[in-house]
């Protein structure tokens, strides 16, 4: 049987064949979806906090690059610490030196804000998303929690919705220390041109707040161009000479610490020229010691860190005698910028007194930590000296180091013979400073502070427990806006990176690298 081939169509057929089907493609192509938006980078800076010099205790506070304390003392707790906390191997654990926690105050919280204005046209269209994620966990049986909340926020800064990851509950985590994923995702509310975010850490019992959180995530689709890491910016000034003063334990004020009772030190009438200083200082209202208890706080302005000293951490935190540093320390980056230095101590029988006796202890003056003071007696001898040769010094700016670290014993810094001791012995100190040509000629700045408040041992952690401090500034030639109260948080790495700046130091780790420098204390 023969075949058939079907019929060729004519030219013109041919023609409108080839028209009706160039039409019925390019309809294709007009209704076809558009193709999925690629999603951002990470828009949260340090979501896994490995840009922090990380604690060794647990119980200290750092600080965390990109993140802000909103209230407690959260922390980035390294996986080397052997205090009980999450290592490496800990289920979920995410690579890296550490991860966030708690702190040591209760609940605590941290935030930063990602930018998505770049994406305002698909935002506004309805068709723009986002991602959250991140890894939360907890101690064992305890229900210490961490929760991470995205607040969408409008250019005016008005809330438009919210979203969140956690909490990671015990139960959720059958009791065991572990790290568990979670993810939420969504359209971006209209409007949207910010994010706000905030790890947020609450507390249910136990000395530490174990929460934990690492890998966080935030993109958005289309994308926005991913956020610089850089630290918070300084407008501190120039100064010729720095002076700091440590007093010890005492709570900023006697409704400061609900656990602790102390009177403190503002609006005490056994503080009258503390309190008087007020008129000439800026006060900072808002201003926390780092941890428990003495030393490692000296450390935190010293060294930028508290190597792992804290009274938390089997009681290890005054070591003078056996711990030595020989990383760089602010005394150090005097050295490297060509500028003076030294530590005056109260009571010292003589140069370089690294004996204890009477009211003298020798971990009042941290410098004494470092390999380089410590191991070399000539530079130790001209640089840790009485404090009665803190006047002869004064007499010329000449003679008047850059840095001056200035040391009570233990009756006149206020732990042992209590506030007024410590109030009459500034009263008799600082006279010597304001008179001195360095305070009359030249730019000269003072910072009082405290160490630690008054709940000092290891029971001053927890709940109630703010570890803040009344903190004094002082400068010469109307530097500083005296006679105000300054809100913002600030601690002892704020302290350090201030000094540092004023200076023209750099920077010894990332705690005081990315300190929030006390810029608004300056005129």
């Amino acid at each position: 049987m023969p075949t058939t081939s079907p019929a060729r169509p004519g030219r013109r057929g041919a023609v409108a064949l080839v028209l009706a089907l160039l039409a019925a493609l390019l309809g294709l192509a007009g209704t076809a979806p558009a193709a999925h938006a690629a999603a951002s980078p990470n828009l949260i800076l340090d979501g896994s906090g490995q840009n922090a010099s990380c604690s060794g205790s647990g119980y200290d506070e750092t600080t965390d690059p990109g993140w802000t304390i909103t209230s407690g003392d959260p922390n980035v707790v390294c996986y080397t610490n052997n205090g009980g906390f999450p290592g490496a191997s800990t289920p979920g654990a995410q690579p890296g030196s550490g991860y966030f926690t708690g702190g040591t105050r209760g609940n605590g919280s941290l935030s930063q804000t990602a930018d998505v204005s770049a994406a305002a046209t698909a935002i506004d269209a309805g068709t723009a998303t986002y991602n959250l994620s991140g890894w939360l966990g907890g101690f064992g049986k305890q229900n210490d929690t961490a929760t991470l909340v995205a607040t969408f926020r409008s250019a005016t800064g008005a809330t438009l919705g919210t979203s969140q990851i956690g909490p990671v509950t015990a139960t959720d985590r059958k009791s065991r220390t572990e790290f568990l994923q979670r993810a939420a995702s969504g359209a971006l509310p209209v409007g949207t041109r910010s994010i706000r975010l905030d790890l947020q850490f609450t507390w249910s019992t136990g000395g530490t707040t174990d929460g934990y959180a690492q890998g966080l995530s935030l993109t958005v689709s289309p994308s926005v161009p991913a956020p610089v890491l850089a630290a918070p910016a300084s407008t501190v000034p120039g100064f010729d000479h720095v002076f700091v003063v440590y007093m010890e334990n005492e709570n900023y004020s006697a409704a400061s610490n609900t656990a602790d009772g102390g009177a403190g030190i503002i609006g005490n009438s056994a503080a009258p020229y503390l309190n008087g200083l007020t008129s000439n200082a800026a006060l900072l209202t808002n201003y926390h010691a780092v941890v428990h208890n003495s030393d490692p706080n000296y450390l935190a302005l010293a060294g930028g860190s508290t190597f792992g000293q804290s009274a938390g951490n089997g009681g290890t935190s005054n070591c003078i005698a056996t711990c030595t540093y020989s990383t760089p320390s602010l005394a150090d980056r005097v050295d490297q910028a060509g500028k003076t230095w030294k530590q005056y101590t109260d009571g010292a029988n003589g140069d370089c007194d690294t004996s204890t006796h009477g009211s003298y202890y020798p971990d009042d003056a941290p410098f004494g930590y470092f390999s380089d003071v410590k191991n070399n007696a000539a530079y130790c001898q001209s640089h840790w000296q009485p404090l009665t040769q803190l006047s002869t010094d004064l007499q010329s700016t000449a003679t008047t180091p850059n840095f001056a670290w200035l040391a009570a014993d233990d009756c006149n810094d206020m732990e042992s013979c209590g506030i007024s001791a410590g109030d009459t012995w500034l009263r008799n100190t600082l006279p010597t400073l304001f008179n001195s040509p360095a305070w009359t000629t030249q730019r000269s700045l003072l910072v009082i502070t405290w160490d630690e408040d008054g709940n000092n041992l290891p029971g001053g952690f927890g709940p109630g427990q703010t570890n803040q401090v009344a903190t004094f500034v002082l400068g010469s030639t109307g530097t500083v806006k005296a006679g105000t109260q300054i809100a913002t948080r600030y601690d002892h790495y704020s302290t350090a990176r201030t000094v540092e700046q004023a200076l023209g130091l750099t920077s010894m780790t990332q705690n005081d690298a990315y300190a929030q420098p006390m810029n608004d204390v300056f005129n």
